[in-house]
């Protein structure tokens, strides 16, 4: 997790520019910045979600480098998030979803329970050119996690929680997986460890 960053330390901070490669448009990048800035001294409104869907246009010209500003934007998020502990995702009510609630088409389709193999061959789509997506280590290991945990269930034993799904939190970066399919499939992920604790609860 990033660490939180102070109005002051943003508008101090200096970023490095690129010689051969890709960076971030210099102006559009300051501008935002500006702005988080002043939300973060209370004089602006920006949101963890305005941040995450930040976007700024790629040039080969002196632009600021891509990780370097990636990184800073989710320091950013962390300090206007008011309550860390609350995932992008979660949905309320989303421990008790409704009666036949399924999987994501990718991941077999609505009506289908999610199983941890539909887990382990998902394949997630690339966000949208020039957006910000969820971090791919991140959310595979949370995949990774939730299959293991499908499985262990069907045994008789606990492991991830749909809650602890619900509150977890990505960083985000350019190429990563895009963030309404993980969203959309983490609901799923939610439902069926839900279902499978309560069958764990009432076969004791």
């Amino acid at each position: 997790m990033s660490t939180p960053i102070t109005a002051a330390e943003l508008r101090g901070t200096a970023l490095r520019t690129t010689r051969f490669s890709a960076g971030y448009d210099v102006a559009e990048v300051d501008a935002f910045l500006d702005r988080a800035a002043a939300a973060l001294e209370g004089a602006g409104v920006l949101t963890p979600d305005d941040v995450h869907a930040a976007s700024f246009t790629q040039t080969w010209r002196g632009g600021y480098a891509v990780d370097e500003v990636d990184d800073l934007l989710d320091r950013v998020a962390d300090a206007l998030r008011p309550s860390p502990a609350l995932g992008r995702h979660a949905r309320t009510g989303a421990l008790e979803p409704p009666r036949g609630a399924g999987t994501a088409g990718s991941a077999g389709g609505r009506g289908h329970r999610l199983t941890a193999a539909d887990l382990r061959s998902v394949d997630l789509p690339a966000a949208p050119l020039l957006r910000r997506g969820y971090a791919r280590a991140e959310v595979d290991a949370l995949l990774e996690r939730a299959a293991d945990a499908l499985e262990r269930r069907g045994a008789g034993r606990p492991g991830l929680s749909a809650e602890e799904v619900t509150e977890a939190v990505f960083r985000t970066r350019a190429r990563g997986y895009d963030q309404g399919a993980v969203d959309a499939l983490l609901d799923d992920v939610v439902a069926a460890l839900a279902a499978a604790e309560r069958e764990g609860h009432g076969a004791r």
